[in-house]
């Protein structure tokens, strides 16, 4: 692998990285650098590591590459202590660093893939909400599917049918959320394969508008959410949680700035009043619409809510 490859390779870490030649001088930044320390890649080459490091901890540093060096085994450091990083600003935060030799026709370097901890944590206590969030909707929607079919059904094997069937769109649904690889799809496909579980094939619930709009595999995931977060809501609480509830969805494209518009409106079903807080759902419903570089309009209408 020549050295550019390497330096590619290493690009797609979800760290920040850098490479440090055996005088403590950075050699190679990546690009998440910028985001973690404030400093250009390019700006850091040729410069002491100690320029992302407090003043008080680089001896320490220092140190620690010294007997990397002459014992070159891949290790974590700042695990179970306090190790700290500069930023470009004066700023310190808490990081944990792991290191892997690299040998090159110059002589060994170090690989020093570094972690923000407190993004980290962070990233991590929203990861369990959301899991923990998503887990008990599913179990919702097990439940509102279960009831619903079983009330509609003339006899038990009816019954037993239909909840089969729709469990069974609801695993496709799940498959869908996790299928990052998939290619562009079509709107609609999307939004059909999202609401199914929640559907009924005697009374339809929803009425979508078909459209030639394609998204890109990115747009995939928040969309299947978004829509299944307001499909659980509406078996809840909205439109979905009677018999006579449906549900309408457009979308409109907008020639001009190529940006599109998706529209949900519940009607028929019970009486709505606007929550006096905002749960997960309605925030994480904002996350996702962050992702696509959108925003969310979110109304409480008497009749239904719109989306």
């Amino acid at each position: 692998m020549s050295e550019d490859q390497f330096h590619g390779s290493l690009e797609e870490n979800p760290d920040a990285i850098i490479i440090v030649d055996q005088t403590g001088h950075i050699n190679f930044a990546s690009n998440r650098i910028e985001a973690m320390f404030g400093h250009l890649p390019d700006g850091l080459s040729g410069k002491s590591l100690g320029v992302l490091i407090p003043e008080r901890y680089r001896d320490l540093h220092l140190g620690h590459l010294s007997r990397f060096m002459n014992d070159p085994k891949p290790r974590m450091t700042g695990v179970g202590r306090e190790l700290r990083a500069l930023r470009k600003d004066g700023s310190e935060f808490l990081a944990e660093i792991s290191l892997s030799p690299h040998p090159t026709h110059n002589g060994l370097v170090v690989v020093a893939a570094i972690r923000d901890i407190e993004v980290a944590k962070r990233g991590q206590s929203l990861l369990l909400e959301e899991l923990h969030h998503r887990a008990k909707n599913t179990l919702a929607t097990v439940i509102a599917i279960t009831s619903q079919s079983l009330r509609a059904a003339q006899n038990l094997e009816e019954g037993r049918l239909a909840v089969e069937s729709r469990l069974v769109a609801l695993g496709r649904a799940h498959d869908l959320l996790l299928e990052a690889n998939s290619a562009d799809a079509k709107l609609t496909d999307v939004i059909r394969d999202a609401i199914g579980p929640f559907d009924s094939p005697h009374v339809p619930r929803f009425e979508v508008q078909d459209t030639d709009i394609n998204i890109r595999r990115e747009a995939i995931l928040p969309i299947s959410m978004s829509l299944n977060e307001l499909c659980t809501n509406a078996a809840k609480h909205g439109a979905l949680s009677n018999a006579t509830g449906r549900v309408d969805i457009t979308s409109a494209v907008d020639e001009k700035t190529q940006r599109f518009k998706l529209t949900w409106i519940e009607k028929g079903g019970p009486a709505v009043q606007e929550p006096t807080r905002h749960s997960f759902g309605t925030r994480l419903i904002n996350r996702l619409a962050e992702q696509l570089q959108g925003d969310v309009r979110l109304r409480y209408e008497p009749e239904g809510v719109v989306y």
